[in-house]
């Protein structure tokens, strides 16, 4: 979904493309194919810019439920800028286990707690 066409979708598409998109992205990520990886961080970006435009932002917390860790992870990432209450035991939890995402979730509790992570 480009980036423009965002704009006139409803709040539950915004979720759904915003939870496709996380799960590309920890697909291309565990592939090795970046570009499809910084594509899918686009697609990701692109929604939560527009639901946080409409101050609906908070429609993402459910997926933190969410069976792929990917997507846990992205959500909970960016509900440190909206409910950081839920974000952060979710990165917590991701940075004290080895694997994959330990790194990510540190490095973004890390500069959250610094006062300089960036959100889209």
């Amino acid at each position: 979904m480009s980036l423009r066409s965002l704009q006139g979708v409803s709040i539950e598409v915004l979720v759904q493309e915003y939870e496709q998109a996380a799960v590309a992205y920890g697909q291309a990520v565990a592939a090795g194919d970046h570009r499809a990886a910084n594509r899918a961080h686009e697609r990701i970006a692109g929604a939560y810019r527009e639901l946080r435009s409409r101050a609906a932002a908070a429609h993402l917390l459910p997926l933190l439920e969410n069976e792929d860790e990917h997507v846990r992870s992205c959500v909970a990432a960016h509900a440190l800028e909206f409910a950081p209450e839920h974000g952060e035991p979710v990165l917590q939890g991701f940075a004290s286990r080895p694997g994959r995402l330990r790194t990510p979730a540190e490095y973004a509790l890390k500069a959250w707690r610094e006062g300089t992570l960036k959100f889209p």
